[in-house]
């Protein structure tokens, strides 16, 4: 029941940071970088849905509740991250630019898991998604919009590298406080982030 109330809360949570990131998108010199950020936090929201609305044993739907998982983690966090980063350095990416960074994402995540060190690589991923965080944090916000946003980095660190499936300390692993972590880290991130003037 707690699970499934922190899968519900994520869901509204990453639907939420969605609708904020791409609303103020519309008016924003960095469109596309806020646009991918909502995308990563959508990609979030399709892996909680995922987990809502595919439960049964079938293996079609397991494989694409897998996929939207993967998806979230492997794709939609490194962007959203690396977004974040982006933002904070004002590098100013094209479209073709995230699509090959996204690529780049699915590639990787392909060839870590054929030579078989996927929990490595998703370790190293959790960690360089935080300090992705944290730099563009740092470099680019300023005042209560850094307050907001360091916040939610910090939590973010502690859902990934803590709770996470992908956790350094595997004895701390517990998946509704890494839900419930991610649920507080994206609106605190997204709300740090749109609240600076561009």
């Amino acid at each position: 029941m707690i699970l499934l109330l922190s899968q519900l809360v994520l869901l509204g949570s990453a639907l939420g940071s969605t609708a904020l990131l791409y609303r103020k998108s519309q008016g924003d010199g960095a469109a596309t970088t806020l646009g991918v950020m909502s995308l990563g936090a959508l990609a979030l929201a399709l892996s909680m849905l995922g987990r809502l609305l595919l439960s049964s044993s079938g293996p079609d739907q397991q494989t694409l509740r897998l996929m939207l998982e993967n998806l979230a983690f492997y794709a939609g966090l490194p962007l959203f991250a690396l977004a974040v980063a982006a933002r904070g350095f004002r590098l100013d990416w094209s479209r073709a630019t995230w699509g090959r960074w996204l690529l780049g994402c699915f590639a990787l995540f392909e060839l870590f898991r054929r030579f078989g060190t996927g929990e490595q690589y998703s370790q190293v991923l959790a960690l360089l998604i935080c300090l992705a965080l944290l730099a563009g944090v740092i470099r680019g916000e300023r005042g209560r919009s850094q307050l907001l946003a360091l916040a939610g980095t910090l939590v973010a660190a502690v859902a990934l590298l803590l709770f996470g499936p992908s956790t350094l300390l595997p004895a701390w692993r517990q998946e509704t406080l890494h839900l419930l972590a991610l649920a507080l880290c994206l609106p605190l991130i997204s709300l740090g982030i749109s609240a600076r003037r561009t």
